[in-house]
């Protein structure tokens, strides 16, 4: 008996819909993970989305110190250490910590895992070799003895200006690192240097993740002659004439179509990537992974990241096309996801705040007065009444709601912090102390009673140029939708002329990381709405401090001496000065609050939303749901 063609298609959209609407597939167990879509970037080295994070945090594993549901470091003996680290300070003060690795550890491919994979690691992400290639800095061994040296050699000069030069050919192959030592094939040794301690988070400063030589650096060698672990070229001399230098070797390993910045394929976390789609990938159980430092191993055979419409993100989830979405903080879909009975929403209080990103060094917003105004022309209650149903609040600084400092200083900043919000008379004050203050001519003071919805009166300065703030956000997003009207809105009260832009987060996230890099003819926009999450080793120097200007770490160019001196001072404590710490925390919080680099939105308590197919998860502010996929599990 035959079947119809007619049958046959139909038959087969049956059965393509029954996968697509189940959890299991081929008896396979598979948790679709809905999100707003994947930047593609899944290894270290350029900013990324939290969702290209999450995808990180199951493929990349067996990490030496990690981070618990709690917030705390601890070293994980469980899986990849024999042994807690031994730590010894010589006559200089300099201190050492020596590791020996467990020595079952493998790749997902079923290779073994050794001392030189973690050597590589600071090797490779110290190396100026590395800056080339990627965006956020060499920094994995910034505060080990020898790092400056082995970074970019020594000085061939001075400037005109005096500074020093270097060889702008140097590389780090064949250069030793001196406080990095490989002392055997599961042993290995990091030594920070004097002058960088005391440090708060002084086991942070020698943490390791393991990379895979042949993957990166095929036809290299991680070679240690007792002067320090260093790269060693040993490839034939016809590898050496495709790819004469190592970035030549990186820029295909990593930075190629297929590289391992958007497919590692040699990895040892508790997933293995399988394949990408348009804004999601598909991952798989890797074979060969032992357990996470609690001792644990996934039980779901896939997870399925799947790019869908966040205006409907909780209703898929109830409706079964997804089985989980995360960061949920619009009142209205918590509410209805609190009263379904097909799903759990389980919540936590945010490590963070929902921003409106400002470019410190470009355009009007270069003026801190500009910022300034922007802050008092945003009704911020807004946010907290329309967007999130009151589960939230609002921040006046760079802190989240859940951090230890923060609830113990939270009364003094109160009373110290401004807490920007609509007031046009204010915003007006503000621009007219900036070079803003003219009409047309550059010579009339601007006088806001003339300004109206329509007529285009705007701002200019003595040199004829307008006022004009260009904003980016993203398609789908109700924070985009609403910051666009509460410009749109007020603005003009100022006389500044505003234009808003829609684009894919992706796209977003490459004009803000990369925007300080970009010719000036080329740099568009000067606000974008973003959001921040912090881990609990809570540095600002790495994120506010000038020497990062140009990297992802300071991505909208702040450059303040204030800034730079507290940042500087506060992470120079001991783990014990908690008092200190707080001190020091405030008085960042105070000057950053003056000088308004970001305006803070909302903090807010997250939702995880996952259907009842699932048990087990238990997120925290600093452990996500792909921290925490050992314990997911299909419910029986």
């Amino acid at each position: 008996m035959k079947l119809s063609k007619k049958l046959i298609v139909f038959v087969l959209f049956i059965l393509s819909a029954f996968v697509l609407a189940g959890c299991k597939k081929d008896d396979k167990t598979v948790l679709k993970v809905g999100n707003p879509g994947l930047s593609g970037d899944f290894i270290n080295g350029w900013g990324n989305s939290a969702y290209d994070a999450e995808v990180k945090d199951l493929i990349h594993g067996y990490a030496t110190l990690v981070e618990t549901e709690a917030g705390e470091f601890v070293w994980d003996t469980a899986a990849v250490l024999a042994n807690a680290p031994t730590d010894a300070t010589d006559t200089d003060g300099n201190k050492t910590y020596t590791f020996k690795l467990q020595n079952d550890l493998k790749w997902n491919t079923g290779e073994k895992i050794t001392a030189e994979d973690y050597v590589l690691y600071i090797l490779l992400y110290s190396s100026k070799d590395w800056d080339s290639i990627s965006e956020d800095g060499a920094l994995a061994g910034i505060d080990l003895v020898g790092y400056d040296l082995f970074y970019q050699g020594e000085s061939t000069g001075v400037d005109e200006k005096g500074k020093p030069t270097y060889d702008p050919d140097y590389s780090v192959v064949e250069v030793p690192f001196e406080g990095v030592r490989l002392l055997g094939e599961y042993e290995f040794s990091l030594t920070i240097k004097a002058e960088n301690l005391p440090y708060f988070y002084e086991t942070v400063m020698v943490s390791a993740n393991p990379i895979d030589l042949e993957a990166y650096l095929p036809g290299f060698e991680i070679k240690d002659d007792g002067e320090g672990a260093y790269i060693h070229d040993a490839r034939t001399a016809k590898d050496i004439e495709e790819c004469p230098t190592i970035i030549d070797v990186l820029s295909t390993t990593v930075n190629s179509r297929f590289g391992q910045r958007y497919f590692p394929n040699v990895t040892c976390g508790p997933y293995q990537l399988v394949s990408t789609t348009y804004g999601g990938a598909i991952l798989e159980l890797n074979p060969n992974f032992k357990t996470n430092y609690e001792g644990k191993k996934p039980t779901i055979d896939e997870v399925h990241l799947i790019k869908i419409n966040q205006d409907t993100d909780v209703d898929q989830v109830i409706a079964g096309t997804v089985d989980l979405v995360t960061g949920v903080i619009e009142g209205e879909k918590i509410d209805a996801a609190k009263a379904s009975k097909k799903v759990t929403a389980a919540s936590y209080m945010r490590n963070g705040y929902g921003l409106l990103a400002m470019s410190s060094d470009f355009g009007p917003t270069s003026e801190v007065e500009v910022r300034r105004a922007i802050g008092y022309l945003f009704d911020r209650n807004v946010f907290l009444n329309e967007f999130l149903g009151g589960y939230g609040s609002l921040v006046n600084g760079p802190y989240g709601e859940a951090q230890w400092f923060y609830k113990e200083t939270k009364d003094e900043l109160a009373s110290a912090l401004t807490n920007y919000t609509l007031d046009v008379n204010k915003a007006n004050a503000e621009l007219d102390k900036s070079t803003y203050k003219f009409e047309v001519n550059g010579t009339t003071p601007f006088d806001p009673a003339k300004a109206t919805a329509t007529n285009n009166y705007f701002r200019y300065n003595a040199e004829g140029e307008a006022l004009k703030i260009n904003h980016l956000g993203t398609t789908d997003n109700k924070v985009t939708d609403l910051i666009g009207l509460q410009l749109e809105q007020n603005f003009w009260k100022a006389g500044i002329d505003f234009t808003t832009k829609q684009s894919e987060f992706a796209d977003l996230l490459k004009n803000y990381y990369n925007g300080s890099n970009l010719p000036e003819n080329e740099r568009v926009y000067h606000l974008y709405n973003l959001a921040t999450n912090y881990y609990s080793n809570y540095d600002p120097y790495y994120s506010w401090h000038s020497k990062w200007i140009g990297t992802t770490n300071n991505p909208g160019a702040v450059n303040d001496a204030e800034i730079d001196r507290i940042t500087a001072a506060m992470r120079k404590l001991d783990s014990t000065q908690k008092d200190e710490f707080k001190e020091y925390f405030v008085e960042f919080v105070d000057r950053w609050n003056e000088i308004l680099p970001q305006l803070p939105l909302y903090s807010n308590e997250y939702f995880d939303v996952i259907n009842n197919k699932f048990k087990g998860l238990e997120a925290t502010p600093v452990w996500r749901w792909s921290n925490d996929i050992c314990d997911i599990k299909v419910a029986k």
